[in-house]
């Protein structure tokens, strides 16, 4: 078997995944990694975000030494505009996966995703207290008359598999929540987090207490396949690795172009407002998102804020100040259109890079055939709760134990 050779340039996409003024960070002094690396490693993970953190985690808790590598620091990139709303309803409906997937894979699709959001609540419980994990109910609208039979479309195919999840009709909608649509469905068991002190603080948990190295502000270059080891360069040194696991999100580089290829960039748009009166909060709390496509999403932020998000255009380009600021007072105006007695001012207001798939499915798993080398890709809405999923199915994998989401995720589909 020769030898095999693939150069990473991670600058061809750009290393800035967002802009604007982001409100996660600011809640959060994160602590700075001065590790001196070994020379080898039974597991390297190329990417500091949610998915390189949660992998992380699950490897090195299994008893693997593993070297988690950053470009910047760790939680910096898309991990820091994340929204954090976890839901086990994807962006492709229930409903819309049995169509296309089958009943059967379209169940263990959900199925996983329940899963993966009651992994994050167990990691969240070791964690300190700002991680802020607070279970919600989802409040899921009909953006429009004709989407009134998604939602039942949706209700009925939810109800079926026996996931929690209840019908709510025009009038209950406005009586209880105060909303005046069409119609809707509440999930329950969902939850929001605070995403960018959840991946620093998973990263720092595993760093205490399971073997697990860190490396910020570091590159991969290349690696390859020399006898039975990975050789890895970095930007200031070598290091070999019985397995490499390339989490490196939404940045443009070499392995999404060659292997990720029906990726779609968008740029999504997101506002925190200034704190608002207890008392002006919809009941519970509920997290709410639409039928429309792209959807506006609303959640509660800690200290009686708002977050709003969406307006997802598809572009590959990180948006600039000034549109970001257009986008903002769009958000604002959608939520009144919801909401129109609760007056919100904005305080920050963020624009980022994500990425879908065109079949709404995360990818996970083998990225060379004749090598270890592994890739973990939660692309869209619902990444955080991908990316938990998706920890565990690839140490299942590098373990050698077959998982039957392998088959439902794989690279090549």
């Amino acid at each position: 078997m020769g030898m095999m050779k693939i150069i990473l340039n991670l600058r061809s996409g750009g290393f800035v995944m967002h802009n604007g003024k982001l409100y996660w960070p600011e809640t959060y002094v994160k602590k700075n990694y001065l590790d001196e690396t070994e020379s080898h490693y039974d597991v390297v993970i190329i990417g500091g975000g949610m998915s390189g953190a949660l992998t992380a985690f699950k490897v090195a808790q299994a008893g693997h030494h593993t070297l988690l590598i950053d470009k910047g620091e760790i939680g910096s990139a898309s991990s820091a505009a994340n929204t954090g709303l976890m839901q086990y309803m994807s962006d492709k409906l229930l409903h819309e996966c049995v169509k296309d997937f089958g009943a059967l894979e379209a169940y263990h699709f959900y199925k996983a995703s329940k899963e993966g959001l009651e992994d994050i609540e167990a990691i969240s419980k070791l964690l300190d207290a700002r991680v802020n994990f607070i279970k919600r109910d989802s409040l899921f609208i009909a953006s429009t008359k004709r989407d009134k039979k998604v939602i039942k479309d949706e209700y009925e195919a939810l109800k079926h598999f026996d996931f929690p999840v209840d019908y709510v009709n025009p009038e209950q909608l406005e009586e209880t929540y105060g909303i005046k649509k069409y119609n809707a469905l509440i999930t329950h068991e969902d939850a929001e987090i605070n995403p960018y002190v959840f991946v620093n603080e998973v990263v720092k948990y595993a760093h205490s207490n399971f073997h697990l190295d860190v490396l910020e502000n570091t590159e991969l270059v290349k690696y390859e396949k020399k006898e039975e080891q990975l050789l890895c360069q970095l930007n200031d040194r070598v290091i070999t690795a019985n397995k490499l696991i390339m989490t490196t999100g939404y940045a443009k580089n070499k392995i999404t172009k060659r292997y990720i290829h029906r990726e779609e960039f968008v740029a999504s748009y997101a506002v925190v407002t200034q704190p608002i009166d207890e008392n002006h909060f919809w009941k519970d709390k509920v997290m709410i998102w639409e039928s429309a496509r792209p959807y506006l999403y609303i959640r509660h932020v800690p200290g009686n804020r708002v977050l709003i998000g969406g307006l997802d255009e598809k572009t590959d380009k990180i948006p600039n100040e000034k549109h970001i600021q257009k986008q903002g007072q769009r958000l604002i105006k959608a939520f009144n259109k919801l909401y129109p007695d609760i007056e919100l001012a904005v305080e920050y207001a963020y624009g980022a890079r994500f990425g879908e798939t065109k079949d709404g499915k995360p990818f996970i798993g083998k990225i060379e055939e004749d090598a270890e080398v592994y890739g973990l890709y939660g692309y869209g809405g619902n990444g955080t709760v991908y990316s938990s999923f998706g920890s565990k199915l690839l140490l299942d994998m590098i373990e050698g134990k077959y998982n039957p989401l392998s088959e439902i995720f794989k690279l090549k589909r």
